[in-house]
């Protein structure tokens, strides 16, 4: 397949333990975010990347249920766990989706995937810096990520952090940058899931969106109408 989003989610957070199965609007965070995503026209497959260790058998299980398919491997080498993953569902272009990002969905994930087809061939395509914290996307060659993981160019910082090494480089590789629609453009607020308090904030976000498969826009204007109220 051409593109295949690969998600990666585990039970082990620091700062917020067993996010991936905390709800919004009643689902498991991790459904909410795969379901969010199925509608995509562009992407050729969805998959959980999880680690081997026990305690995210259950977060497996969810997953596996919801009839995504789901690879397992080692917790601190996140590249190998992507190359591997990529190397088992046959993908050329990685989508890495974080499992702290949930409010991500089908229209910009197609938006950047749309994107990649007019460049044609590239190293990675990033949506940081330029989307609202929270709706990131970040798309790369397969072939070149498995080359730099096996000829040990990676420190270990670098394989606990999947693309790092192509934006510290930027001068070997071909990186694109995603430019957001000007109705997605937010700065003010982050949508990622990293504390209990991001939690909260997520969670009464989605209960104000009466609708699972809200816009990537209605989310922004509702954020944009809580920061003007907090400042009054």
């Amino acid at each position: 397949m051409k593109y295949g989003v690969i998600i990666a989610a585990r039970m082990g957070s620091r700062r917020l333990p067993g996010k991936a199965l905390l709800t919004l609007k009643g689902l498991p965070m991790i459904v909410f975010l795969i379901r969010r995503l199925l509608g995509t026209k562009l992407a050729d497959g969805i998959f959980l990347a999880t680690t081997n260790l026990a305690e995210d058998d259950i977060l497996a299980a969810v997953v596996s249920a919801e009839g995504i398919k789901v690879f397992r491997g080692k917790r601190d080498d996140l590249v190998q766990r992507y190359v591997d993953a990529a190397e088992k569902f046959g993908i050329e272009y990685v989508v890495r989706v974080t499992g702290d990002c949930p409010f991500v969905n089908a229209e910009s994930l197609d938006y950047c995937l749309k994107k990649c087809e007019e460049w044609g061939d590239f190293d990675l395509a990033s949506t940081k810096g330029e989307f609202p914290v929270g709706i990131d996307f970040e798309i790369y060659n397969h072939l070149q990520m498995r080359k730099l993981c096996r000829n040990k160019t990676l420190s270990l910082k670098d394989r606990e952090h999947l693309t790092l090494y192509f934006h510290r480089n930027r001068n070997r590789f071909n990186v694109k940058k995603i430019v957001p629609k000007k109705r997605w453009i937010h700065r003010e607020s982050t949508f990622t899931v990293d504390t209990p308090d991001d939690y909260m904030r997520a969670e009464e976000l989605a209960e104000h969106l009466l609708r699972d498969d809200f816009s990537i826009e209605e989310l922004i204007v509702l954020a944009d109408a809580w920061t003007i109220n907090k400042s009054m």
